[in-house]
């Protein structure tokens, strides 16, 4: 088993340099509007992300015509309400004030950020286009489906037949949209959501690393949001980017973020409640076996405004555990990501940081009624595998892996 690099991202709210102009009603108003607008987008997400997931994995044989509009509506309401809050986000967005730059005469590289990032820095456009076309097309067709049904000019059972094929051909995944959600992923009650467009669907993922929230004079236990963003710009056949990647997570100051699904390079806005966000342009992915630390703290709300920038300095240095007790998460990736019908798939787990001879267990349940599990030690590399049978199209698999200690992981793919 080829052994991933390991590495983990904290952060650490310790130190700040605060820069801004004269202070106005109208500054301080606008930070805190945005705050608000970025804490909702985050929230819509996830809501999006669980939705489409449950959306695709149902059984759709088993309902009954109502049990399936309602279904679908739920899921056309979940996307237009992320749609919805990207375009509110975007609006307090302006022109690049200033950028990040590496501090001279000090012991650690350091820079200030902004709080609002620049109108150029917003989530993947053809991703949220995509999203935005695929709830309008399903609400057109539902709408069309219902319409007939009303009126007489179809009976029940060819209803519900055109119900089942439009939530059969309405899918994240027939718009090339890959979808991944992350539950208690680490120690605490971390909820975390990937979102990934690539022209197909999957995603290597990058080596395991941990991003974990810290900060003085906060209470342990406030809330943070985060998202991490990477797109590739590019303007062919009317599309905005043809690669890009979102991960959003939420949780509470102290909960560990696994970083897996992070791309080299993404930016991250990160806004804890009552703070100022931070927006990070670009990351830089630390070095095999070391844990990367961004040290900051942060702006109170009320203090801040449009020209508020943070300082946040950034070390690395070792990271390792002994034993299963000190591992901080266990994240997996399926192999292929996008199987074709009755490929096998092979999902393989790893634990940050890598130990040895820790039980991994694995529970596969699909939409076809397959069901399987088993328990493995890991390796040396902290790994550990588990095969599974190829279903027929449009089969959904969700795949739970947890550990003797608690920690858990889930994955899924459609056939």
């Amino acid at each position: 088993m080829k052994k991933l690099i390991s590495f983990t991202v904290t952060i650490l709210l310790l130190s700040i340099i605060q820069w801004q102009c004269s202070k106005d009603d109208e500054g301080s108003g606008a930070v805190k509007d945005y705050s608000q607008s970025f804490k909702v987008m985050v929230q819509n997400l996830e809501s999006f992300v669980m939705k489409a997931q449950e959306y695709e994995s149902t059984n759709w044989d088993v309902l009954t015509p109502s049990q399936k509009l309602k279904l679908i509506d739920e899921f056309i309401a979940s996307g237009k309400k992320f749609v919805d809050a990207v375009a509110d986000n975007e609006k307090y967005k302006g022109g690049l004030k200033h950028s990040g730059y590496l501090k001279a005469s000090t012991d650690l590289p350091c820079s200030p950020y902004d709080a609002i990032p620049d109108a150029g820095n917003g989530v993947s456009p053809a991703f949220v286009k995509g999203v935005a076309d695929l709830i309008a097309e399903t609400k057109g067709d539902r709408d069309k489906i219902q319409q007939k049904f009303d009126k007489g000019e179809i009976d029940e059972n060819t209803y519900d037949a055109a119900l089942k094929q439009l939530a059969k051909t309405k899918t994240i995944k027939a718009y090339n949209f890959g979808v991944s959600a992350i539950l208690g992923g680490g120690s605490g009650a971390l909820t975390g959501a990937a979102i990934y467009s690539v022209g197909g669907i999957g995603m290597a993922m990058s080596a395991p690393a941990v991003l974990a929230v810290t900060a003085v004079g906060v209470t342990v236990g406030t809330g943070y949001y985060l998202i991490s963003n990477w797109w590739y710009g590019v303007h062919k056949n009317g599309q905005e980017d043809k690669q890009g990647q979102m991960v959003i997570a939420r949780g509470k100051i102290g909960d560990p973020i696994p970083t897996t699904l992070l791309s080299d390079g993404a930016s991250y806005t990160l806004y804890i409640e009552g703070y100022a966000p931070v927006f990070i342009p670009s990351l830089t992915l630390p070095a095999k076996g070391y844990k990367k630390t961004l040290e900051m703290k942060p702006v109170d709300l009320s203090q801040s405004n449009k020209e508020t920038q943070v300082e946040v300095c950034m070390l690395e240095e070792p990271y390792t555990a002994n034993n299963c007790n000190e591992v901080l998460y266990i994240t997996a990736s399926p192999n292929p990501p996008d199987p074709s019908p009755y490929q096998g798939v092979t999902v393989t787990a790893t634990l940050f940081p890598p130990v040895a001879g820790c039980e991994i267990s694995f529970s596969i349940v699909g939409t076809d009624g397959y069901t399987n599990s088993g328990t493995y030690p890991s390796d040396a590399s902290g790994q550990a595998s588990f095969y599974i049978p190829g279903g027929a199209a449009d089969v959904f698999d969700v795949v739970t892996i947890t550990t003797s200690t608690g920690l858990s992981y889930r994955v899924t793919y459609t056939f």
